[in-house]
């Protein structure tokens, strides 16, 4: 079975290789389920700036006319987009669980659907919010204390959210098992990290170039690099984490689809 060749230790060329290879099969459902919250949101996004960048006076201008010059036009956009902003996290929590699963369901030969993805990613919507702020707090004072304990950090607990999808841990459960499963590769998953962000940057500032044509042009490429880069890190994310585990300990794929349903239905 094809994927068999995810279940063994890899070099991180391997899996860039792997990760290009289930990316050129299935980047239609993939793109598909990020799409459908990525492409909406931005263009909101970019149009309420737009309009908060319109109708903002001058500094002088400002000055002169004070608070209440200001056009209601400006207030108006200023709170949808905050609005926008706060209800964006919940949302991109369900896409992250969707796209996670769908990754991880390519990799393990269960094929999802779009539904089902989304599905998964409203149904674990708390606990991927609840691993992201643990996630984000642990790096941010990792970052705090100096800078190198962030990057310390963030490698330690990059397998967090494969785990939650695949094991079904949450919370704080995710986080050790992810310090447990990157310890003694640390190095390793540092220069995944590096490599797929450094992808992802070029391809999205590839989309970029083409931005001087107004918010619209702007919101459509950012949207577009997002939908084709987000996939492919997510992939490579989970094929790390299935690296970790051959890594630790033996593994066959009856027992890590055996997880996976487990995970869904838990």
């Amino acid at each position: 079975m094809d994927e068999v060749r995810d279940l063994k230790p890899k070099g991180i060329g391997e899996i860039f290789a792997r990760a290009l290879d289930l990316y050129g099969k299935h980047w239609a459902r993939l793109m598909a389920i990020t799409a459908i919250v990525t492409v909406p949101i931005t263009l909101l996004q970019y149009y309420l700036f737009d309009v908060i960048r319109a109708d903002l006076p001058g500094h002088e201008e400002l000055e002169r006319l004070g608070i209440e010059g200001v056009p209601s036009t400006f207030w108006r956009a200023t709170a949808a987009s905050a609005v926008l902003g706060i209800v964006s996290i919940f949302i991109y929590q369900v896409l992250v669980g969707a796209v996670a699963r769908s990754a991880a369901g390519i990799t393990l030969g269960r094929d999802l659907g779009i539904g089902d993805a989304y599905r998964f990613g409203y149904a674990r919507l708390w606990s991927i919010l609840l691993v992201g702020v643990l996630v984000g707090l642990a790096v941010l004072a990792g970052f705090v204390l100096l800078v190198i304990p962030g990057f310390f950090v963030m490698t330690r607990l990059f397998a967090s959210v494969p785990t939650l999808v695949v094991e079904g841990k949450k919370g704080r459960q995710a986080l050790r098992r992810s310090w447990s499963l990157v310890e003694g590769h640390g190095w390793r998953v540092f220069g995944v990290i590096l490599l797929v962000g450094l992808i992802s940057g070029l391809v999205s500032s590839v989309f970029a170039i083409t931005t001087d044509q107004g918010w619209f042009t702007q919101a459509v490429a950012a949207a577009l690099g997002g939908v084709v880069t987000g996939p492919f890190v997510a992939i490579v994310g989970m094929l790390t984490y299935l690296d970790l585990r051959t890594r630790k300990q033996p593994l066959t794929l009856p027992d890590l689809q055996q997880e996976f349903d487990a995970a869904g239905t838990t």
